[in-house]
């Protein structure tokens, strides 16, 4: 049976009109308030007043960052933090906490395992006692966060795409009243103008332009093999126990570990310049991306005794970034040594099938990877409390995050002892970049 790795529309990205819905009726409540004011109200609108209002123009993560202090004023909270949908993940944008666990900013959780994820879509999530509540008793959010009650609100970006969520932890177990729901509802509504689709920021904010925190982490354990090599050998060298005969193969093996701790680190520096806002101004030949990837990949394949086969078959231009591209497609080609190591032939294709969308396709004869496998290879990055399954590196992550920048896409089909075949599909240049800003922003809204 064949697998196929190709993330889908997430219901996390879907429009949610009631979200913007809810946050106008919030603000007209606000302004609406009048005379007689009970002292819950009363103090909920002057912290708005007086510490968000006179800051709106300011920069976003300062914006943020006061009305996170804002809320844990207001509502006495420990805790207030804003995250992000992202590749099916939620990711902390900004966090402030009054006491308790600090929230690491940049911390990544499944969105399935958070409170935001099990909630209604669009709709507030208002606990008393997770603990004491299905179905937020066992999420891993809860066992993370230490949270007892929660109370949470979507965030949408100006144009009503969802872009995650704003949300406070109580002291202890707490009912959060209507009125604390509306502030909530007021400051994602001032927050929400100033953010963009793409789940990044209107300028270099922290989160924007900021590698996930999970995406280090999984960098710090791919090296781990690669370091312990060269330890091992750097000991023995300076103990003189490399037979003279030996040293060439040492050598050799010295610096493949060596260009393996180089390319993890490439990746990460990579993914610093991602959710990437590219200009569309800079035609890139897909002819020229593949003969650099194959020419540097060729040399290895060689001494593995595999065959590289390069198939052009069309005059490819895109608009893009031709550093991530090929960063991308070395991946693609790279993961044969992870994946296929039985593999003799590898075949880099460039082909066209509908006229406005470009394939790099790299095919492999090597043993397959079973569904299960390629959905963990292609699934979010592990959060904190979680291994990184067998085999997942930054690699797909990245090429996956590259397609989604160059408003394409990119996914896998195996046969189990047949081989594997990984796809990198990208619109195609259009005279004035029109059609990849559209391409970009549908594919991000998927992502």
């Amino acid at each position: 049976m064949e697998a196929r790795a190709d993330p889908g529309p997430s219901r996390a990205r879907r429009p949610k009109a009631r979200a913007v819905t809810r946050a106008i009726e919030a603000v007209t409540r606000v302004i609406n308030w009048a005379p007689p004011m009970s002292p819950d109200r009363q103090s909920h609108l002057s912290h708005v007043r007086r510490m968000l209002l006179p800051h709106l123009s300011r920069p976003l993560p300062e914006l943020i960052q006061r009305s996170l202090e804002c809320l844990v004023e207001a509502l006495r909270v420990r805790a207030a933090f804003v995250a992000r949908i992202d590749d099916g993940a939620l990711e902390m944008v900004d966090a402030v906490s009054a006491e308790g666990p600090t929230i690491e900013i940049g911390l990544r959780i499944p969105l399935d395992d958070t409170f935001a994820g099990a909630g209604e879509d669009g709709a507030p999530v208002n606990v008393r006692d997770a603990a004491k509540r299905e179905p937020f008793r066992d999420l891993p959010m809860r066992h993370l966060l230490h949270v007892t009650s929660y109370l949470g609100v979507p965030i949408t970006v100006a144009d009503g795409t969802p872009y995650g969520t704003l949300a406070v932890l109580g002291k202890g177990a707490r009912i959060f009243s209507e009125r604390d729901v509306d502030l909530l509802l007021v400051v994602a509504g001032l927050i929400s103008p100033r953010l963009d689709a793409d789940g990044g920021t209107e300028s270099t904010d922290r989160a924007g332009a900021r590698t996930p925190v999970s995406a280090v982490r999984l960098a710090s354990h791919e090296v781990e093999e690669p370091l312990a090599i060269i330890r091992g050998y750097a000991d023995m060298l300076s103990h003189n126990e490399v037979p003279a005969e030996e040293m060439p193969l040492v050598a050799r093996r010295l610096a493949m570990q060596s260009e393996t701790v180089m390319r993890i680190a490439d990746q990460v520096m990579l993914m610093s310049r991602l959710p990437l806002k590219l200009a569309f101004t800079v035609r890139v030949s897909l002819i020229s991306v593949a003969r650099a990837s194959a020419d540097r990949v060729r040399q290895r394949m060689d001494e593995a005794g595999v065959e590289l086969r390069v198939q052009l078959d069309v005059q490819g231009e895109v608009w893009g970034d031709a550093a991530l591209l090929e960063a991308a497609l070395d991946e693609m080609l790279q993961n044969v040594f992870a994946h296929a190591r039985s593999a003799t032939v590898v075949q880099l294709r460039l082909r066209q099938p509908t006229a406005d969308r470009f394939q790099l396709i790299v095919k492999d004869d090597g043993p397959g990877i079973s569904a299960e496998r390629l959905a963990e290879l292609f699934g979010p990055l592990p959060s904190a409390s979680q291994q990184p399954a067998r085999g997942q590196g930054l690699g797909l992550y990245l090429l996956r995050r590259v397609a989604a920048a160059h408003g394409g896409r990119a996914w896998a089909n195996s046969l189990e002892g047949k081989g594997t075949t990984f796809y990198l599909e990208l619109p195609a240049a259009s005279p004035d970049g029109d059609t990849a800003r559209v391409s970009a922003s549908a594919a991000q809204a998927r992502a």
